[in-house]
């Protein structure tokens, strides 16, 4: 469950909003997690939860989306959305239903992104005092011995 990206959907028409939730769904690599109808709503939400991605039309996302990411989606592409979409600070524009796919593929690759490494490593410093004490020696010898545990 590491690997799925928490979404918040802030969409304006809900025929919309339900496609891009089933496209997200059914790749379970995504979740929404939230909708969100208004920028007040989005603003409660991504405080609330704290997603990876807020999918929104660029005039909703203008509340702000904290440290998740901003992709910004419109059924047209107009100068105006696109223009709205820099100025909230979105990292991609896609025109629905055409680029469904990058979408797609920028939300996955968000998931990817998060992973968090899961092993954890031991760390040693090892110092001498003056040159030519076997500080390296020691070093290197202690990293081999390290190592077959």
């Amino acid at each position: 469950m590491d690997d799925v990206a928490r979404v918040i959907l802030a969409i304006g028409s809900q025929e919309v909003a339900e496609e891009v939730l089933h496209l997200l769904d059914r790749s379970g690599r995504a979740r929404v997690v939230a909708t969100a109808a208004d920028d007040r709503q989005l603003a409660e939400a991504v405080r609330q939860l704290e997603p990876d991605a807020v999918v929104a039309e660029p005039a909703i996302a203008a509340a702000g989306v904290g440290s998740a990411a901003l992709l910004a989606l419109a059924t047209r592409e107009s100068v105006a959305a696109l223009r709205a979409a820099i100025a909230a600070g979105a990292q991609g524009f896609y025109v629905w239903p055409q680029e469904r796919q990058a979408l797609l593929g920028r939300v996955l690759a968000l998931a990817v992104a998060r992973r968090v490494p899961e092993r954890r490593a031991t760390v040693v410093a090892v110092h001498a005092a003056r040159g030519g004490a076997g500080c390296t020696f020691v070093a290197t010898h202690l990293a081999q011995a390290l190592g077959r545990r």
